[in-house]
């Protein structure tokens, strides 16, 4: 098959699979209100618990249906060249006692969600009515950054455009654990939120495809819309910030 027909086979599938949750749904409101109207706690409980997950499992299918596109030729280039040079380039231009801190996120559609919502935030911080295990915010230090950029990058196959890494500072209490992170892929632990008024939020490096959008919605959302860079922009920030200084600076 060519490119454009493996593009409109995931697309239909897609399409398929979210018709399908939506008659899904439909079926446990009935059996929902079947269940209160009997007063069956438990039935109710079952269909309140699995009408949450299929709303979950609506709402991402639609935000890869919003966003999915056939892919491009200059899109691809870039992507080549941050998978294969970025890391290298960060590693180089913050000096090692700088405790930056990373987090990727491959779904455009979430980034933009994330910028309205103000800020990085744990699932309790921001009231989401479902389960998890997350206390912190999920982060690499810069000797890791490759796996950030793993999260950030759905794949060149996926026909989706890619996402954003999210750069800021930790809280001071927590430099130590970043800058002690060596070779595991992720802070331990993670770290505290981040709000985007803060001083300590750098900004959010994405591709030149998704750079005029993202600055529209830091402006929309009061916050900074220069703080959009793509890769190579943000790599010049460094250099420009870090080249004269050989301490934790903020």
């Amino acid at each position: 098959m060519t490119n454009n027909e493996i593009f409109e086979t995931i697309k239909n599938n897609l399409t398929t699979n979210y018709n399908n949750q939506l008659r899904k749904l439909k079926e446990l409101k009935e059996q929902l209100l079947i269940a209160e109207q009997n007063q069956d706690n438990k039935k109710v409980a079952i269909c309140t618990r699995r009408i949450n997950s299929i709303l979950e499992s609506i709402n991402n299918i639609k935000s890869i249906l919003s966003c999915i596109r056939p892919n491009k030729e200059s899109d691809l280039r870039e992507r080549n060249e941050i998978i294969n040079n970025f890391s290298t380039l960060v590693n180089d231009s913050i000096p090692d006692d700088i405790p930056l801190v990373f987090h990727g996120n491959k779904n455009i559609e979430v980034v933009k969600q994330i910028i309205a919502s103000g800020g990085l935030y744990t699932p309790e911080e921001r009231n989401a009515g479902y389960k998890s295990f997350a206390t912190q915010i999920d982060v690499t230090a810069k000797s890791n950054i490759r796996v950030s950029l793993e999260f950030a990058d759905s794949s060149i196959n996926s026909f989706m455009p890619y996402g954003a890494i999210f750069v800021f500072y930790p809280k001071e209490h927590e430099y130590e654990k970043v800058l002690s992170t060596g070779d595991n892929s992720e802070v331990f632990g993670g770290v505290e939120s981040i709000n985007f008024n803060e001083e300590r939020f750098v900004g959010i490096i994405t591709t030149d495809e998704n750079i005029e959008t993202l600055k529209e919605y830091m402006k929309e959302n009061n916050f900074d819309p220069n703080k959009v860079f793509n890769h190579k922009q943000f790599i010049e920030l460094c250099k420009e910030k870090f080249s004269t200084r050989n301490k934790v600076v903020r």
